[in-house]
């Protein structure tokens, strides 16, 4: 009998788990299973785990861990998280941003040689899901519909510091029977370059559009992540327009603008053409000698001595905090206590000391990259992130912590969405 890899499913959703079982070996070898899979820049990860085959003659993943490899312990999706970029020192940001399905190849080696390979197919939704762009009175997304015709209740999702397009999170949870809105807000075609002034209005005005596409005029949940969070907690806090709120690495303050992904002395929102305040970075050289010895040294950075700096002055503080107070939706955070961006744990604490009955999810290892909608289950899971010139950001936590805050995350997440939305 030929050494082979069995997959159950060969295709399946993203949050659907796969077993593998590696079948036909002799008692004894020793068999290593890579992974190869590319992201949406067309760049190479790859991950990898040797077995010692027992006496039954097969590998089950699901029950036996690797002996050595790019993970540790008994993992069925070790295999899938634990990729790395092939050609950098430090890893790097796996990029997925488009909806189409990730092809990921398996091979099976014994004493350096292939034995057998099998292509999986992963899917954000498969045939369930339609999307349409959106571009009319100002307004900028994608929408993301069960195809047949129902009243789903509807969802908008925030993307974070990086503006970007968050279609495999929207399209997944589409999938599970909703109406979400990818919303655009900045550095995307239609909509501002930078972070930078950005009237609180225009979301209210999207949420209107949004239930008069969907003919839906009930509250909607609102998802945001990072900067997004920020930007959740801040419009619920001044729009009774929610049923719901989850805020994903969260802020408590309204930090300042981006120019070109880079923090700015710039106000980030306004509201009744008067710009919110926000929070002005402090540089001390105590913390900024730091970061760039590391970033001459091409290592990974972290931003978390410039918060320490700029949260100093308390009494400063209470005029650039969101009155979290305000929101009259359900509220669930997410944070882990490693996230090196910024301390989105304490941020968490300040929240709750004002809003106390908000629910908290909390990963004591995981860093920024923890959960929906910038961590799915089963994707390869970041911690370091290469931003140009040079710089490497540490994001926090490890590869292992942030992929099991997004496996455990995910099902909680939709049980707190489907508590709380009005269909």
């Amino acid at each position: 009998m030929k050494p082979s890899i069995h997959v159950t499913p060969l295709q399946s959703n993203f949050d659907e788990e796969i077993d593998i079982v590696i079948r036909g070996c002799n008692p004894g070898d020793e068999v290593t299973l890579k992974a190869s899979l590319f992201d949406d820049r067309n760049e190479l990860f790859m991950s990898e785990a040797t077995f010692k085959v027992s006496q039954n003659r097969e590998v089950d993943l699901a029950k036996e861990a690797p002996i050595t490899g790019t993970y540790t312990g008994v993992d069925p999706n070790g295999i899938f998280w634990s990729a790395i970029h092939k050609k950098k020192k430090y890893d790097d940001y796996f990029l997925k941003s488009n909806t189409n399905e990730l092809k990921v190849l398996l091979q099976l080696y014994i004493e350096n040689n292939v034995m057998d390979e099998v292509q999986i197919n992963r899917f954000f939704y498969q045939e369930q899901v339609k999307c349409t762009r959106i571009h009319e009175k100002n307004t900028v997304g994608m929408l993301y519909q069960p195809k047949v015709s129902g009243n789903y209740p509807n969802v908008v999702l925030l993307a974070g510091s990086d503006g970007g397009q968050l279609g495999p999170a929207a399209s997944l949870l589409a999938s599970k029977g909703y109406t979400v809105f990818d919303l655009a807000y900045f550095n995307q075609d239609g909509v501002p370059n930078h972070l930078e002034n950005i009237p609180l209005e225009y979301f209210y005005q999207s949420i209107q559009l949004l239930k008069k596409h969907t003919n839906n005029d009930k509250k909607v949940t609102l998802i945001g992540y990072s900067r997004g969070a920020e930007l959740a907690l801040l419009l619920a806090s001044e729009y009774d327009e929610f049923c719901a709120v989850i805020a994903g690495a969260p802020g408590a303050y309204i930090t300042s603008g981006l120019k070109n992904s880079i923090y700015a002395p710039i106000p980030s929102w306004t509201l009744n053409d008067e710009a919110k305040p926000y929070l002005k970075f402090q540089h001390r050289p105590r913390n900024m000698f730091p970061l760039l010895k590391q970033w001459i040294l091409r290592r990974p950075a972290s931003f978390f001595g410039i918060w320490e700096d700029s949260l100093k002055k308390l009494d400063e503080l209470e005029e650039k905090r969101i009155k979290v107070e305000q929101i009259k939706a359900p509220v669930l955070l997410l944070s882990g206590d490693r996230d090196q961006i910024w301390p989105a744990s304490e941020f968490v604490n300040v929240i709750q000391a004002n809003l106390t009955d908000a629910e908290h999810i909390q990963y004591k290892e995981g860093g920024h990259f923890i959960a929906f909608p910038y961590a799915l289950p089963h994707l390869p899971s970041n911690n370091y992130e290469h931003v140009g010139g040079g710089m490497i950001m540490d994001s926090g936590g490890t590869k292992k912590a942030n992929a099991a805050a997004a496996k455990d995350s995910w099902p909680l997440i939709c049980k707190f969405i489907k508590k709380h939305t009005q269909s």
